[in-house]
């Protein structure tokens, strides 16, 4: 069976309805934020190429109208921001033209020819982002009958949606989803901040997988964008196949063996099995689609990029730098400033003063080799509570927490 987890990342809301079992409510597969629309359409065409093999888990619908709206009234506002901070860039630019001029005795003449240049360059950036932004998005409204996606949904999605929990299972099983959060156990001990049942929502879609193909008794194919490793099994920061204790736990449900893609990966082994007729670029779309939600969930870091820049640091003699990092993702982001002095065997009188600079220097010339995006968030902060003077301690950015220990799980492993 391929279970198509329509990829949870759709984060879709639906205004003023209750979540339906009928397949055109259920999650879409594909982002509607990322993806062209020539991708969705064919993607959509060819769900019927799975037959009755393509199923997707009730709890998949549920967070898809959940989270609908947030996704398209961000979509709509991106542009908006993105031109507004093109005229503040046109504006800086300006500025720093005309100091330049003025230092070396420019022209008047020769001034106005290339600010009227660099005008015209910001100028037709921004026509461009706005013409995007006033296109599809600003078509879509709440109405869902005038939604393309939820129209290409329902026709590829009738019948393919599991049901739901009735509301006394579900109670009882927010609460055994809970308590597998606090005991670590996949998938979704990682999501333990989100509010209400939102701790509990990747336990709640594989609850509905595991009674699907334990009824079925068969192998399943786990289709996900999401990359974190409540789901996979990270060998040297790389994903590399299911969990071993989701594995374990399927077959003990009576159903066959567990396999996981991710959708870039699914579309390149089905297209040669099945009569798939992938558009042009669909692959290419998709893992573009990958790399923004890696993005989104870890700041514009990945796995790989935290590994360079730790062995950057070690290589030049930061080691300690690694250490601290490591120390405070286990403390939950934040290390003190005591505590650096003894991981650094730091003489008292000494200033922090400098310490996150080789820290910034090698992010940097990871974003230069496209490892990270240009909007990577710090690993590390100094934080001030007493304002301006010494450092009071430092912080790893929220979002790598869980990468950074994610890391350092798998070091343990290969050390075993």
């Amino acid at each position: 069976m391929n279970v198509y987890d329509a990829v949870r990342s759709d984060r879709w809301t639906r205004r003023g309805a209750q979540p339906s079992s009928h397949a055109g409510h259920s999650g879409g597969p594909w982002r509607r934020t990322r993806r062209p629309e020539r991708t969705s359409r064919g993607i959509f065409d060819d769900f019927g190429a799975l037959g009755n093999r393509l199923w997707v888990p009730h709890q998949v619908l549920t967070e898809f109208w959940r989270n609908r709206e947030t996704t398209i009234n961000d979509a709509r506002s991106t542009s908006a921001k993105a031109a507004q901070e093109m005229t503040g860039h046109a504006v800086s630019a300006a500025q720093t033209l005309r100091t330049w001029a003025n230092r070396v005795a420019l022209s008047d003449e020769e001034f106005d020819s290339l600010r009227d240049r660099v005008t015209e360059i910001f100028d037709e950036v921004r026509k461009k982002i706005n013409e995007v932004g006033e296109g599809e998005w600003q078509s879509i409204t709440h109405d869902t009958n005038a939604d393309p996606v939820i129209t290409g949904l329902e026709r590829a999605l009738v019948g393919q949606v599991g049901a739901p929990f009735t509301a006394e299972e579900h109670v009882k099983l927010v609460e055994v989803g809970k308590r597998r959060v606090e005991q670590r156990i996949p998938p979704g001990y990682m999501d333990a901040k989100k509010d209400g049942d939102g701790a509990v929502g990747d336990f709640l879609v594989w609850e509905q997988l595991l009674r699907e193909a334990s009824g079925r008794r068969c192998d399943v194919l786990f289709v996900t964008a999401d990359a974190k490793e409540v789901w996979w099994r990270r060998e040297r920061g790389n994903n590399r196949g299911p969990r071993s204790e989701l594995t374990a736990e399927l077959r003990a449900r009576g159903a066959g063996q567990l396999f996981l893609l991710s959708p870039k990966n699914f579309l390149e082994v089905a297209a040669p099995i099945l009569p798939f007729s992938l558009r042009d670029g669909s692959v290419k779309d998709i893992e573009r689609v990958e790399r923004i939600e890696s993005e989104d969930t870890h700041g514009g870091w990945t796995a790989k990029a935290i590994d360079e820049l730790f062995h950057g640091l070690s290589y030049e003699g930061y080691g300690n730098r690694v250490d601290v990092i490591r120390y405070a993702a286990e403390m939950d982001g934040h290390v003190e400033a005591m505590s650096v002095y003894n991981i650094c065997d730091y003489d008292d009188d000494r200033t922090l003063k400098g310490f996150t600079k080789p820290i910034n220097r090698i992010s940097g010339n990871l974003q230069d080799r496209g490892l990270i995006s240009d909007s990577a968030v710090p690993v590390l902060k100094a934080e001030y509570k007493n304002g301006p003077g010494r450092a009071s301690g430092f912080r790893v950015h929220s979002l790598l927490v869980p990468l950074i220990n994610g890391l350092a799980d798998d070091d343990e492993d290969e050390d075993e």
